[in-house]
């Protein structure tokens, strides 16, 4: 199999929690539904093509750490004019002001797996900073960088039932099990969240609790599954 990972980055982002209304909650990180998003804005892929769901996999880590100095994960509450009701009820024709968490200065790390010829036209289009539409961070206001620092395109290989230290969100009991004796070995910040893991025709979406460190110290899991070595980056990496 074949990786390339890039960053998704800004200054502010927000990925709404589901079940939040009056006052929207954030997830820590972009779920897949959001990177796919992401990457077709890019590529200028119709938000109903469900084709990078076919043809991708996808992994994310959250950076702390820039030129050698280290930034933590924070958010702030910020007003927001948003819409009443759901889209289609009379009631989202009116306007309300809420309040919405953010995150400040977000960057994320996005591990792809895929063919290489569909990572090879990715990467081009990253390469150029030209994307086909405007990519943002969960709305529309939080545009994001075209610093997408692409990398190249290397190996990767299917590991299972190892004790490994993995980087980025995993299911737990999917793509393994905390080893909690080895926890208190790094500076680790464990968040639990639910999100979208994929989604599958007509339009069903797929809902899990992630787990993900809010630095980038890897997190020890036991008997892993659906996890990934890049041995050019000496990287264990969960896809989903």
């Amino acid at each position: 199999m074949r990786v390339i990972s890039f960053l998704m980055q800004g200054r502010f982002a927000h990925f709404c929690l589901p079940f939040t209304n009056v006052y929207r909650l954030t997830q820590p990180c972009p779920t897949k539904t959001a990177i796919m998003g992401f990457i077709g804005s890019i590529m200028g892929i119709n938000k109903d093509d469900f084709i990078l769901y076919e043809k991708l996999k996808c992994g994310i880590e959250i950076v702390d750490e820039v030129d050698g100095i280290k930034k933590n994960y924070r958010t702030i509450n910020v007003p927001y004019l948003g819409r009443k009701g759901f889209a289609g009820n009379s009631a989202n024709n009116q306007s309300s002001r809420i309040s919405i968490e953010v995150i400040v200065d977000p960057i994320y790390k996005i591990y792809l797996l895929g063919d290489e010829d569909f990572l090879s036209e990715i990467q081009k289009l990253m390469l150029r900073r030209e994307p086909v539409y405007t990519p943002y961070l969960g709305l529309a206001q939080f545009v994001a960088s075209t610093e997408f620092q692409v990398s190249e395109i290397v190996d990767a290989h299917t590991v299972e039932g190892e004790n490994v230290n993995v980087n980025g969100a995993f299911l737990r009991n999917v793509h393994g099990y905390l080893d909690f004796s080895k926890l208190t070995s790094g500076p680790i910040r464990l968040t639990e969240f639910e999100g979208i893991k994929g989604i599958s025709l007509p339009r069903n979406f797929e809902h899990s609790v992630f787990t993900i460190n809010l630095g980038s110290a890897p997190i020890p899991l036991k008997e892993v599954k659906q996890v990934m070595r890049i041995p050019e980056w000496d990287k264990y990496v969960p896809f989903f």
